[in-house]
């Protein structure tokens, strides 16, 4: 290996453990743990160069909360002697998982002391990735997987824009939008180490269903790929935008399945393959920095008509009582998200304060977004970026809500009705996360 190989790289895989009858969140309905299908991890790559430390955790939950991102990241930054601000945690967004809070001071459900004890796992898994430091090469690959992932918008025949109109339905016209079918692989070569290798893929990981832990597509990918390589590797997913997608075509024929193990372990051999093909195709770039940004941007609240509020209020009081699938909610053409979203900003303040991370290995940058952005807003990104590689990541260091571009609002659709950010918010993500894309290449 060449001495300037100033890169090093270590890496932790700690197993997670939520307590049964904890809420399994992810939709307008609860679910309450009741078992496991496969066990829940958190991996972690550190890195060092120079004087630079930075650390990029892959997650398997739905997403983390931005005021327990904040408590988390100062833990690490504390144990590992780093800046916080290079902390990057990256969730897999599995609806069958948890979601990271802050548990109030005086809760002692079994749910809090999880929470709690998830705070020092975290700071364990920094640390003891840091004891594995190797110094390393970078290489990069690109590759294509389709029929994975899809956008969930589609075209009716009404000329109306639908979110999920169900699979075999005859008014389904066109998808509303573009799938990112890229998958694009890392590979941090230790000299002395097992090789790191993460895989970067957008779709949401929403395949499971019931009430079982499972990490979904993105938890069976890295256990194909390490069994590719019989353990001579350590790999990681990274959950890329994916507001805008998930596993199911409506183009299908009516009946076809759309939940269960069988369907995610299908889609993760898809990737897993994509890989493997493009594992011996990548090239080495340079990687002899490490330097990280973060970006405090300004979004307005999604615009609401004040007589609607009234309707709003009555749905809301309705689904807090009797629930998501009340009889006396199809009464109204305004859909619980809807009326959740305008009761919520009519307490909020007018305006939110985002704020985006990105992390930059040598002439490889990650841009992160606290919630779900649309992957016209990923691509937008990479597509405008000089770096050897650029990849947008969705539920990173917050979880904030939905992203959607432009054109969603004018349109029906969940992801359009469920936000709480204006219209323009996809805009101000391209502008921010380009805006430390180019500090990047002037370094």
């Amino acid at each position: 290996m060449s001495e300037k190989a100033t890169l090093y790289a270590g890496f932790h895989c700690t197993t997670i453990r939520p307590p049964m009858g904890i809420d399994v969140p992810g939709y307008f309905s609860p679910r309450y743990a009741e078992g496991f299908i496969t066990d829940l991890h958190l991996r972690a790559t550190a890195f060092v160069c120079g004087e630079q430390k930075a650390i990029i955790f892959s997650c398997e939950a739905v997403g983390i909360r931005t005021d327990a991102f904040n408590v988390i990241k100062k833990k690490i930054a504390e144990r590992c002697d780093m800046d916080e601000n290079a902390v990057y945690i990256n969730c897999i967004h599995s609806h069958t998982s948890y979601r990271i809070t802050l548990p109030a001071d005086d809760d002692l459900s079994a749910d809090a002391i999880f929470k709690r004890r998830l705070q020092q796992q975290f700071a364990d898994c920094a640390q003891f990735a840091f004891e594995d430091l190797k110094p390393c090469t970078v290489k990069i690959a690109s590759g294509e997987a389709k029929n994975v992932g899809f956008i969930r918008r589609y075209r009716m025949a009404d000329g109306t824009c639908k979110t999920n109109p169900g699979i075999g339905n005859p008014d389904v016209v066109s998808f509303e939008g573009e799938q990112d079918n890229s998958l694009q692989l890392i590979r941090f070569v230790r000299e002395g180490g097992k090789e790191i290798v993460m895989a970067a893929f957008s779709t949401h990981a929403d395949v499971i269903g019931g009430a079982k832990f499972c990490a979904d597509w993105p938890g069976y990918l890295v256990d194909y790929i390490n069994g590719a390589f019989q353990g001579d590797v350590e790999a990681m997913t990274i959950l890329k935008a994916e507001g805008d997608t998930n596993h199911v075509n409506a183009f299908w024929p009516k009946g076809t399945a759309r939940k269960g193990v069988d369907i995610a372990k299908r889609m993760a051999r898809i990737l897993a393959g994509e890989a493997l093909k493009i594992y011996d195709s990548a090239v080495d770039v340079p990687a002899e920095k490490i330097a990280f940004f973060t970006d405090d941007l300004q979004i307005g609240k999604n615009a609401y008509d004040p007589a609607d509020v009234p309707t709003a209020e009555a749905i809301r009081a309705i689904y807090l009582e009797k629930g998501n699938f009340a009889p006396e909610l199809k009464e109204f053409k305004m859909g619980v998200p809807e009326a959740l979203r305008i009761m919520a900003n009519l307490k909020r303040p007018e305006f939110f304060h985002i704020r985006m991370h990105a992390l930059q290995l040598g002439n490889i940058a990650f841009v992160g977004i606290p919630g779900e952005p649309f992957t016209s807003i990923g691509r937008a990104i990479t597509e405008a970026s000089k770096m050897d590689m650029t990849i947008v990541t969705a539920c990173t260091n917050g979880h904030e809500g939905y992203f959607p571009d432009y054109p969603a609002f004018a349109e029906d659709g969940y992801e359009s009705k469920w936000t709480p950010f204006a219209s323009n918010c996809g805009e101000i993500l391209i502008s921010g996360g380009l805006d430390m894309i180019n500090k990047m290449e002037k370094m």
